[in-house]
């Protein structure tokens, strides 16, 4: 039995359409051979070689039709922090779906592809690497309109995209400022998932550092808690910056989100001397980890209170 041919360099570790293969030489035997697997009809797909999600999107988008990738797939080229069910049951990178927009009369429909269809804006498609997505404002206001995010998930991934601090060894630069999400969500006519969007921007805050510290303080919120606020600088007694999670000024309470990465001797030190720092200012810390928020909200309030009432608060 004949051995196929290896694949021209240029086509060999990424995904190609038909007319590309043409044009490098591969003939119809060649493309039907079994170390190239065929994902939907006009696509082709080296076996063996790691894709990233716009390499293996890209030939989708250049079919034809114009179509641009968006909702989950925007999404996950956008890193949008996904609430776990999500981004474990509707990934692109683990279900193989791809989510595509067209703008027409009718929404794409082939095998792999999750169609949809709209009227975009200019505004609304960015490239990426060469490929049409929707723009971060308008993958934002799609997934609103899915009824699959709650307003939590969506403060969630707003907190994200517009957190920036100088944290000493960890700064972050925002990626859009609120004042444009807000922008953004007043300009648009009514459509599925604007109300619940713009309910959102309004919880966000700027300087929140991970999904868990976004959820307990929307969590302190809505429980009759005094004011917590994110990210807040006290000096301690050499007058030097100490960042706090989530700070209760009024009663002096630091509570701080620790996840796995503080289970290391060296974060244990660094956290040890970080309590040390904050009773010296005056304050008291409570560590809220991973088992916390795994034993639910009750649990969780429960000793955010004992600690506030330990200092103060007669809630």
């Amino acid at each position: 039995m004949a051995t196929a041919k290896p694949l021209p360099e240029e086509l060999a570790a990424r995904s190609f359409t038909i007319s590309e293969g043409r044009l490098s030489g591969i003939s119809p035997w060649r493309a039907k051979a079994k170390d190239i697997h065929v994902p939907s009809r006009g696509i082709r797909v080296p076996v063996g070689p790691q894709q990233s999600l716009l390499e293996r999107v890209r030939p989708y988008t250049e079919l034809g039709t114009p179509d641009t990738v968006s909702y989950y797939s925007a999404a996950a080229v956008h890193a949008f922090k996904l609430p776990g069910s999500l981004a474990e049951g509707r990934s692109t990178t683990r279900s193989g779906l791809l989510d595509l927009t067209r703008a027409g009369s009718a929404a794409p429909r082939r095998k792999g592809v999750v169609g949809h269809r709209a009227m975009l804006e200019p505004a609304d498609i960015v490239i990426v690497q060469g490929v049409p997505v929707t723009s971060i404002f308008r993958t934002l206001l799609d997934l609103a309109g899915t009824g699959a995010l709650t307003l939590e998930d969506l403060v969630v991934i707003a907190d994200d995209l517009v957190c920036e601090h100088v944290r000493y060894l960890h700064p972050r630069t925002a990626r859009m400022t609120l004042e444009e999400l807000q922008r953004y969500a007043g300009s648009r006519r009514p459509v599925a998932g604007l109300r619940l969007l713009r309910k959102s921007l309004g919880l966000v805050r700027v300087g929140v550092d991970s999904p868990p510290e976004t959820r307990l303080r929307l969590l302190f919120g809505r429980s009759g808690l005094p004011a917590f606020e994110p990210n807040y600088v006290l000096l301690d007694e050499q007058g030097t910056p100490l960042w706090i999670d989530l700070a209760c000024p009024e009663f002096r309470l630091a509570v701080e989100y620790d996840g796995g990465h503080h289970l290391t001797p060296e974060q244990q030190l660094a956290d040890a001397l970080r309590n040390e720092r904050t009773v010296g200012a005056g304050w008291r810390q409570l560590v809220i980890n991973k088992l916390d928020v795994r034993s639910g909200d009750d649990w969780v309030l429960t000793r955010v209170r004992r600690a506030l009432r330990g200092q103060g608060w007669s809630g």
